[in-house]
């Protein structure tokens, strides 16, 4: 696969599962600041997108697949969702959203709980996908650290 077509693939794999997308510069083995930056652009791009047309791929979903209509259940997530957007707020979401809530679900649930603040939700965004591709990348290529190694050891 070509150099331009490999990055494409992995801005649109960090678009909406961060941790794939890393998995794949990890497997290409770009240097520290390509993979930081195709991980942080790959992850604006998908905030970007979600928090433009979340709402719109919401509607379509609901159009296209009629469900009726339940009554809203408590279940773990939402409880975990609520838990961490009442004690830290947009910063909990946001540095929870590359790796843990995906960039999808994490945008939509900023972008619908601070409607007003769009430009924050951004920067939370920005901070936190920069947090986790630094520090993930920065271990990968300046420490050695092998998380295929660790990953097989989990399993």
């Amino acid at each position: 696969m070509s150099d331009f077509l490999t990055k494409l693939v992995i801005l649109g794999w960090a678009s909406t599962k961060y941790a794939v997308a890393l998995g794949l510069i990890f497997y290409n083995d770009f240097n520290f600041f390509e993979s930081v930056g195709l991980a942080i652009l790959g992850g604006m791009l998908g905030v970007f997108f979600f928090s433009f047309f979340g709402d719109a791929i919401i509607k379509l979903k609901n159009m296209l697949f009629k469900t009726e209509k339940k009554a809203f259940t408590v279940n773990a997530r939402t409880r975990f969702l609520v838990k961490i957007r009442r004690r830290y707020g947009l910063a909990g979401i946001a540095f929870l959203t590359p790796l843990f809530l995906t960039v999808p679900v994490g945008t939509i649930v900023a972008s619908s709980l601070y409607k007003k603040s769009r430009l924050k939700v951004y920067a939370y965004m920005f901070v936190a996908f920069a947090f986790w591709s630094v520090i993930l990348c920065g271990a990968y290529s300046w420490l050695g650290f092998d998380f295929y190694e660790v990953l097989h050891q989990l399993v």
